[in-house]
């Protein structure tokens, strides 16, 4: 079957996008931390400046990279940040090695101080993230929390990480154009939040399958479902950009024995805010020619 595909263009105010059946495919919260905050985290990144340098191909290997190592752009002053990515695991597969009698490993990053220093560094943001994921994926959260108790015997190190997050994945993606794309380690059900930092830029997060721009600037917060969704970040002009990119392996729970939480809707999310209930939020639908949305009042 073939649907029509919304329009619904350039978007900068807190918005939810919300399939036929009530599914909640997306969240966008812009601009939603303080200052202060984002300028710790900002500043928190220089820690990985070492990390980040050192995961770029090399000019000889960058035809033969997969397009998550390409893409980088240098500011021409070389940058406040760097440029790179690095990528965070408590507890995963090795490549070819996803079975699920297979062992889990900590990522190989999570050897390194600088990266363990970052994640101290991280962990109050992370546990308001987490406050965050909690009311508007409650069964995720739980999902997640569960996995990452459960890999503390599951994972084979000698060096165990505190790990901040419900998220059993994190990667730190510093000054890349991103190609449209969707997620195929995920679950479908499960969120990814992206959280937007850095300084100066006006990036734009593209969703083609909703005909959407969303103004994507350092503060902005965005859960998205990555699997179903398609999603990217064109060349954003002046400014370094920074993103937090949050993920779940679908495998990885598989292998902890928790099972997938059912896909976030829009009534559950209205029941648990007291929509429609005395002194509790009340929902207005509103439409227009480009799709239909609710905002909620008091």
């Amino acid at each position: 079957k073939y649907f029509h595909c919304p329009s619904f263009g350039s978007i900068s105010e807190p918005a939810t996008f919300v399939d036929r059946h009530g599914r909640i495919l997306a969240w966008y919260l812009p601009e939603i931390m303080v200052p202060d905050r984002m300028d710790r985290v900002n500043q928190s990144i220089k820690l990985l400046r070492p990390a980040l340098d050192q995961s770029l191909p090399k000019p000889t290997q960058k035809a033969k990279q997969p397009w998550r190592s390409q893409g980088f752009v240098t500011p021409s002053s070389g940058g406040e940040f760097g440029v790179g990515r690095v990528t965070l695991c408590p507890g995963g597969f090795m490549q070819r090695h996803e079975r699920l009698q297979d062992d889990l490993y900590q990522s190989s990053s999570l050897s390194s101080p600088a990266v363990r220093d970052w994640l101290s560094e991280i962990t109050v943001t992370e546990h308001l993230w987490s406050a965050i994921t909690s009311v508007i994926a409650p069964e995720q959260y739980q999902a997640g929390v569960e996995s990452v108790a459960n890999m503390k015997n599951t994972v084979r190190t000698s060096d165990p990480v505190v790990w901040p997050s419900e998220f059993s994945g994190l990667e730190v993606i510093v000054n890349r154009e991103t190609p449209n794309h969707r997620d195929p380690g995920a679950s479908p059900s499960f969120y990814d939040l992206l959280a937007s930092l850095g300084k100066g830029h006006r990036a734009v997060l593209a969703l083609p399958d909703l005909g959407a721009e969303l103004a994507y600037y350092p503060g902005t917060m965005v859960y998205i479902l990555g699997k179903v969704l398609e999603h990217g970040v064109p060349r954003w002009g002046d400014g370094e950009r920074i993103v937090i990119a949050h993920f779940v392996k679908d495998k990885v729970h598989d292998r902890l024995g928790v099972p997938r939480p059912k896909f976030p809707n829009q009534r559950d999310f209205l029941n648990r805010v007291g929509a429609g209930k005395k002194g509790g939020l009340k929902a207005i639908r509103r439409s227009n020619k480009r799709g239909r949305g609710v905002i909620f009042r008091k």
